[in-house]
């Protein structure tokens, strides 16, 4: 049943058949997980987010457009709970985020201090630019699908990894 295409997944899973959303969540687990971490940076609350995804998208499977992408659906529900639980957990805990060390020079950096400087500005980033960065750069996916995960028209999400772009580096120069 791996071979099948996801529309003849969800074919089946609408007609009764749950070992067939099963494929479905295997073969989009992993992504699916890569990207609510990417944006939640907790990897208990990203399997807690993906697993609360999948539900979602199981019991809204009716719902589901064929004319679309089966996953560009289910990023689109990801991507929707991590932005909540991200939310919701900036509440929590806002000033742990603001730790700040400007007492290294960016020259003097390790790459992996730089890797972690970048990741902190990625996390500083409003949700909005936070998410296609994510999904362009980590998840790599096009610009066509992430303007269909997102409802969003292409050239909106060009604008907007511009910008993230653009924050991103004055963020990081600024560090």
């Amino acid at each position: 049943m791996t071979d099948n295409s996801d529309l003849e997944l969800v074919e089946n899973c609408l007609n009764g058949n749950k070992k067939a959303f099963d494929v479905l969540v295997e073969r989009y687990h992993e992504p699916m997980f890569r990207t609510a971490y990417g944006i939640v940076k907790d990897a208990e609350l990203a399997k807690d987010i993906v697993q609360n995804g999948f539900i979602k998208s199981w019991e809204k499977l009716h719902t589901y457009k064929s004319e679309y992408k089966f996953y560009s659906w289910l990023y689109r529900i990801m991507i929707n709970e991590s932005l909540n639980k991200e939310r919701q957990k900036k509440n929590h805990d806002e000033l742990q985020n603001q730790v700040v060390d400007d007492n290294t020079p960016y020259q003097q950096m390790s790459e992996a201090e730089r890797k972690s400087a970048l990741m902190h500005c990625i996390d500083e980033l409003p949700p909005i630019y936070k998410v296609v960065i994510q999904l362009r750069h980590f998840e790599e996916m096009s610009y066509a699908d992430i303007s269909e995960s997102l409802e969003l028209d292409e050239k909106t999400v060009k604008s907007r990894l511009y910008t993230a772009r653009m924050q991103l580096r004055e963020k990081f120069l600024n560090r």
